[in-house]
Parts: C-alpha cells; sequence; structure tokens
C-alpha cells in the first residue's frame, strides 16, 4: 500500500497533476485494503476483482453525484451490496471497501459532462492497473508454494501461544491461566488452521499425486495441527494437577519442558517458511534440548503419588509424540522440492486458465447468498448509509461524505462489535485530526509530510487487525497529509470530519440496536444445540461408526469449530444491553461440550499412536459397557436439545448387538470415555436446569 499510494503523490508534485494523482492514488489505496492472501491465482484473481469494482461504481457515484435522490437511491443498493461481500470471507471486507469508497469519493465530486467523465475513468482505470502492477511485482519473484508455507508458519505461532499459556504459572511467579484463557489461545489455533484450509483447502487425502509438493504440505499442515490438539491434552491433564501438591522439583521442570516446547516450535515456523540448513540445525538442537529435559522430568515422576503420576507420565508421553511429530514434519519439508518463483512456475495458458469464468461465477454465488444473517446485516447497512448519505446531502456539508463513510465502517454483525468500532473510530479519528494539525506547520519544501504519508500508509495496514483506534489514528493522519501535500487542508476541514465521525458513529450504533438487530440472546440456545449435536455425531463415528470412512480429523474440525461459534455468541450475548439471564447455565454447558471434544481427540490421539499394536478389534464387555453408558448419557442430551429445538432432526442411536465398538480400548482411552460420561450427566442436569428456567 505505502508504495502503490505514494509513488503516484510524487509524480503528482513533480508534473504538478496533484488532482489526477489524488484519483490514481485513492483507486490503488482502495484495491489494497483486499488482503493479497493465497496462491497467485487466487491473488491476481483479487487483484483483477478489485480493479474492476473500483472502476464500475466510481463511474456510478459520478454520474450520480449532481442529484440528491439518485444518490440516495444508489447509496441504498451500493451498501446492500457491500454487506454482502461478507460472504466471501477475508478478502471480501477488503472488496467491499472497492465498492463503497469509491462510490461515497466519486459521487461527492461528481462530473458534469462526459469528457470529465472519460478523464475519470481513465484516472481510475490507470490507478487499477498501476495497483495491479505493483500487486504482481510483489508476488512475482515469491516461490510459488511460499504463501501455503507461509499459512502453515502461522498454525505454528499460534501454538507457540498456546504452549505459553499452558506454561504460565508454572515456574511458581504468577498464577495459571484459567480455562478461558487457554481456549481462547486454542481458538487461534483453530483459527490460523482454517485460514490455511480455506485458502488452501485440499487435505491429505484430497491430493491425487502423492509425490507434488501440494501433498508433502497437506501432511505437514496436519502434523501441525496434531501438534496443536497434544498440546491442548498436555493442558487437559495438567488441569486436574495442584500444583501446591507438586513438588518443587517437578513443576519447574515441567515449566522448562514447556518453555523448550515454546522455544522449539517458534524455531519450526521460522524454518517452514525458509527451510535452511541453518535453521534446521537450531531446530534439531532445540528437540535435543527438550528430550534431556524430558529425562530429567521421567526420574522426578516416579517419586511422586500416584494420582499426580499418572498425569506426569501422559504428560511426558503426550510430549514425547509432540516430539515425533516434530520430527515427522523436518521430514516432509526436506521432501518439499526447490520451489521455483511464481514467474517461472505459471505459463500463459496456465495463466488464463486462472481468469477461467468458473471462479468468477462460483464467487457471484457465494456473494448474493442471500441467507438471513448476512441479507439482515446488508439491509442494517444500506439503510443507516442510506439516511447518512441523505443527511449529507440534505444539508449540503462540506467534505460530509464522511458521514456514510463511517457509517458503513462502523456497523458490523453484531452490537458489541459494533459498538466497539465506533468508539475505535471516533477516538483514532480525533487524535488524528490533532496530530495532522500540528503536522500542518511543516514547510512544505522539506518532504516531511511525504515520508510521513508513507509511513502512515504502513502503520495502518499493520494495525487495522490488531487495533483499530490506532489504525483509525493512521488513516486519519494520512488523510490530512494527504490534503496537507496538495495545500488544500484548513482546520475547518479537521473539524468537519471529526463531527461527521462522531455523527455516522452515532448512526450507525443506532442502526446496530433498532434496524433489524441480530441478538445473541436468541441465537445462543441454537448455537449451542449445534454444538452438542456436533460433538455427538463425532462420538457416533468414534465407537459406532456408520460408514468406512477413515478421516477422523473432519468430525474433530466439525466439533471444535461448533464449539467455537457458540463461545464466541455467549461472548457477544455478555456484550448485549438486554439482561443476560441464565448464563452461568450457558457457561456450563460450553465448556462441557468442549471437555467432550478434547476428551474424543485424546481418544483418537491414543488410537493413531497404538495404531501399528495388533490388538483385538473388539473391546471387552466391561469396556462395551462403559461405551454403552456413555451413549445412553449422549442420547439422553440429545432428547432434551429436542425440546429445546423442535426442528432439530439428529437421530438418536439405540446400542443393541450388532452395535459394537470397533477397536479394543487402552488404559488411557478407557479413563477418557469415563470422564466423558461424568461431563455427560452434568451436561443433562444443566440442560434440564435450561429449560426449567426458560420455560
Amino acid at each position: 500500500m505505502a508504495i502503490a499510494t505514494v509513488v503516484p503523490v510524487i509524480w503528482g508534485l513533480a508534473t504538478n497533476q496533484m488532482q489526477i494523482a489524488e484519483w490514481i492514488t485513492l483507486t490503488a489505496e482502495a484495491i489494497c485494503w483486499v488482503e493479497l492472501k493465497g496462491t497467485y491465482a487466487q491473488r491476481l484473481r483479487v487483484l483483477i476483482g478489485g480493479t474492476f469494482l473500483t472502476f464500475l461504481f466510481a463511474v456510478l457515484g459520478s454520474i450520480t453525484g449532481t442529484s440528491i435522490w439518485l444518490s440516495v437511491i444508489s447509496m441504498l443498493v451500493v451498501a446492500f451490496i457491500a454487506g454482502l461481500f461478507k460472504n466471501l470471507g477475508d478478502r471480501g471486507s477488503g472488496l467491499s471497501i472497492c465498492v463503497y469508497v469509491m462510490f461515497i469519493i466519486a459521487n461527492a465530486f461528481p462530473t458534469h459532462n462526459v469528457h470529465e467523465l472519460q478523464l475519470r475513468s481513465s484516472y481510475i482505470l490507470i490507478g487499477g492497473v498501476w495497483n495491479l502492477l505493483v500487486g504482481l511485482i510483489a508476488t512475482a519473484f515469491l516461490p510459488a508454494q511460499l504463501p501455503y508455507r507461509r499459512s502453515i508458519a502461522l498454525i505454528w505461532k499460534a501454538i507457540s501461544g498456546l504452549v505459553e499459556s499452558v506454561a504460565k504459572g508454572w515456574d511458581g511467579k504468577g498464577t495459571r491461566s484459567n480455562i478461558r484463557d487457554l481456549y481462547l489461545r486454542e481458538q487461534e489455533v483453530r483459527t490460523a488452521i482454517d485460514t490455511s484450509i480455506h485458502f488452501h483447502s485440499r487435505l491429505v487425502h484430497q491430493v491425487s499425486n502423492k509425490n507434488s509438493n501440494e501433498y508433502q504440505l497437506a501432511h505437514l499442515r496436519k502434523a501441525t495441527a496434531l501438534v496443536g490438539t497434544h498440546i491442548i491434552a498436555m493442558s487437559e491433564e495438567l488441569e486436574n494437577m495442584n500444583k501446591k501438591d507438586v513438588a518443587e522439583s517437578v513443576h519447574l521442570k515441567l515449566f522448562s519442558i514447556f518453555k523448550a516446547l515454546q522455544q522449539t516450535v517458534d524455531r519450526m515456523a521460522v524454518y517452514v517458511i525458509n527451510a535452511k540448513p541453518e535453521e534446521e540445525l537450531l531446530l534439531i538442537s532445540r528437540i535435543g534440548r527438550l528430550n534431556k529435559l524430558l529425562q530429567l522430568l521421567k526420574s522426578d515422576a516416579q517419586m511422586e503419588d500416584p494420582e499426580h503420576k499418572r498425569s506426569i507420565q501422559r504428560v511426558i508421553h503426550l510430549t514425547e509424540r509432540t516430539i515425533k511429530l516434530i520430527e515427522s514434519a523436518i521430514k516432509q519439508l526436506q521432501q518439499v522440492t526447490v520451489n521455483k518463483p511464481v514467474y517461472r512456475s505459471y505459463s500463459v495458458i496456465k495463466t488464463l486458465f486462472v481468469l477461467h469464468p468458473k471462479h468468477w461465477y462460483r464467487n457471484l454465488r457465494l456473494l448474493f447468498n442471500l441467507n438471513t444473517f448476512t441479507t439482515r446485516y446488508a439491509l442494517r447497512t444500506a439503510l443507516a448509509a442510506t439516511v447518512g448519505m441523505f443527511i449529507y446531502k440534505w444539508a449540503n456539508i462540506d467534505h460530509g461524505y464522511w458521514l456514510p463513510f463511517t457509517v458503513i465502517i462502523i456497523i458490523q454483525p453484531y452490537f458489541g462489535a459494533t459498538f466497539k468500532k465506533a468508539l475505535d473510530r471516533v477516538i483514532g479519528t480525533v487524535l488524528g485530526g490533532v496530530a495532522g494539525g500540528l503536522l500542518h506547520g511543516i514547510p512544505t519544501g522539506l518532504h516531511i509530510k511525504e515520508g510521513l504519508l508513507f509511513l502512515c500508509s504502513m502503520f495502518m495496514v499493520y494495525y487495522i487487525r490488531k487495533n483499530y483506534a490506532i489504525a483509525a489514528f493512521f488513516i486519519t493522519l494520512s488523510l490530512v497529509l494527504l490534503f496537507a501535500v496538495e495545500e488544500e487542508l484548513h482546520p475547518q476541514l479537521l473539524l468537519i470530519r471529526a463531527i461527521c465521525t462522531i455523527g455516522g458513529a452515532i448512526l450507525g450504533v443506532s442502526a446496530g440496536f433498532l434496524l433489524l438487530p441480530h441478538w445473541d440472546k436468541k441465537h445462543l440456545p441454537k448455537h449451542l444445540i449445534d454444538a452438542i449435536t456436533s460433538n455427538y455425531q463425532y462420538f457416533i463415528f468414534t465407537f459406532f461408526p456408520q460408514t468406512n470412512e477413515t478421516v477422523w480429523t473432519k468430525y474433530k474440525r466439525n466439533a471444535e469449530s461448533s464449539n467455537s461459534n457458540v463461545f464466541d455468541s455467549f461472548n457477544r450475548y455478555m456484550q448485549e444491553p438486554t439482561g443476560k439471564k441464565h448464563y452461568i447455565i450457558y457457561y456450563q454447558l460450553i465448556t462441557h461440550n468442549v471437555r467432550l471434544t478434547r476428551e474424543m481427540n485424546n481418544i483418537h490421539l491414543e488410537q493413531e499412536h497404538n495404531g501399528d499394536i495388533k490388538t483385538p478389534m473388539q473391546p471387552t464387555i466391561q469396556q462395551q459397557e462403559k461405551i454403552n453408558e456413555c451413549l445412553y448419557w449422549f442420547n439422553k442430551n440429545i432428547s432434551l436439545v429436542h425440546e429445546i429445538d423442535t426442528n432439530n432432526t439428529e437421530k438418536i442411536i439405540i446400542p443393541n448387538e450388532p452395535l459394537i465398538s470397533p477397536f479394543l480400548l487402552t488404559a488411557p482411552q478407557v479413563i477418557y470415555v469415563e470422564k466423558m460420561t461424568i461431563e455427560l450427566m452434568s451436561m443433562y442436569e444443566d440442560l434440564e436446569n435450561l429449560i426449567r428456567k426458560t420455560e
């Protein structure tokens, strides 16, 4: 963004063509908000799509700006389409900026004849092509598989944060992480995995060429995800241990192991991206240190009481398996062949195939998937932005386009997120305006403003997802500097921007509360039912499979995603202004589901570890009775789910003679089944309690 936006400004200053440079810069900046993630093909389609959208809606804004009613009607349509872009995920947010930014700005400075429209259109096309060129150059020299590897490296970084939270407090210098903190870290790992799958969707069993780089990277991603699952299993074992009852030497060694594991994972994240020999050497040395620390812990673990001894030994076993997974990941990376840069990997024919109409058709279908959630959000955004546009046009506010612009930016699908973004934007805008006013006095000849504009372009992108208030500060500051470069800045402009931002924030928050609001008070029970149902399906697949399917990680992902959805819904529910009844019961039910998923993950991890051991296929009679008891309580919970949601069609599996579990349980697996039964019994009581209180 810094290069794409500042170079046209420098050209405009050098040629005294700042008005032309402004449109080129604006177009490039709008497209730059679309994140260039994924493969070269995905990036190319995004850049071309962004160029098309900026051109189309800039033209629409240019020809409707002279009429208040055409502007208002067009704003309704444009804001609705911008809202629908949420259907496209991460890229959708950036593409929606191309839509509404170009329309609103072009509408504020309309063309009055065909000649002006032709000139405006040519400037926008130049800006789009310029940004396309910068984007392609930035991509062309990257190794073709680097985006895939980077997405996997981000999973390792998220796992590092999870290990850090698990280790917290075991050094005796602070409190241990609570279940909520651990789950938030677990969510970060889940999000990183989902993002990687979103952009690089084919899993191991879906890749036909076993010798390809894609197959090796898919295997690497699977191993990475399993490392995260092992870390979560370790944290669960440590939950059952009271640090005060464990010998100081033991919990200090546990802390040392987790810190060494965190360092190993961090080095693995770096190695995944560059695969340099020196990085591999550092990684192997970290693994060696981790093994030595494990040996020290094993000697101390023998002296612990039986209850703690079992948990510590379980942590040791899980750590050993984690090390094997890391070593397996290293071998997978070693089998990835030398990666050609993008420009050598795509022939002309292959590049043309990237632009095949089927890709555009699929995205259009996703865009106009008028489900209830996105449609309500899009309508809410459209109505609020239209009101903002009407006020701006009717009152003829100078630079009043910031009013509808702010409304669209701050309105989020959920009220709590809308309120937070409104507050962040007001704070960032006011402080950015003040800072810009102070910088306005810098002499023009020093070219400090141009340098600051370059830095602001980088910082606003860096902070857009980390801290929106800081991002809004740099966005405002960059706009002020842009006007200052052109020498059009005056103090009244900063005041108008601040007033319009505050007005837009009030309008957006009001719309979130009054216009087709999405209250999680209503939707939280539905998300909870989805989580219970997904865990039930995971359990049935584990112990009573109806097909020959062996990919258990699919059910794991479904259960974890459902748990994540209900957890997010609960957090939003707690931020809503309405009364929060029964929140304790909801929280307990969420934790039950999270623990059920973890226990089933542990069962599958144990099964994969013992997969090469020849054991009788069927469980013992006592083991089958424990499994059937677990199924009994699962069925009772599903029957309560049917009472809560009469439309739920999940079928209950009744145990009988033919339904026998396919494998003999190990001692740890028996414990996991028993723990699941306890969770299910507690869940049944909580569900009954919830039904009584909501009647």
